[in-house]
């Protein structure tokens, strides 16, 4: 079997709604985290408000902005292995952090 029928027989996932595929959100959860991609990708502020815990906003805010910080190294041109490595560990340690506080991983 060659590589292109394997790829044909077996399509890959989309990377960033796999991740999403396996969490089960109410439809503001989806909404939510639909507008944060949006808002990564075009750069605009997402139209909903976060309001609550002060220290839980700041963590969800922390995740976003590293994961903003993450994908803009990666498009870079002059981005080096460590500069991506640097950004992929601040975006991992944030996950985590959100993961510890909410309970659910960071999807994105």
């Amino acid at each position: 079997m060659t590589l292109k029928e394997y790829l044909h027989l077996i399509p890959l996932p989309n990377p960033i709604t796999a991740g999403l595929s396996a969490y089960k959100m109410t439809t503001m959860g989806k909404l939510f985290f639909a507008s944060v991609l949006t808002s990564m990708a075009t750069g605009q502020r997402s139209p909903f408000k976060v309001t609550g815990d002060p220290h839980k906003i700041e963590i969800l805010s922390r995740a976003v902005q590293s994961s903003k910080r993450f994908q803009d190294e990666l498009r870079r041109p002059g981005a080096t292995v460590d500069s991506v490595i640097r950004q992929m560990d601040v975006k991992n340690m944030d996950a985590k952090t959100f993961e510890r506080v909410f309970g659910v991983k960071w999807p994105i």
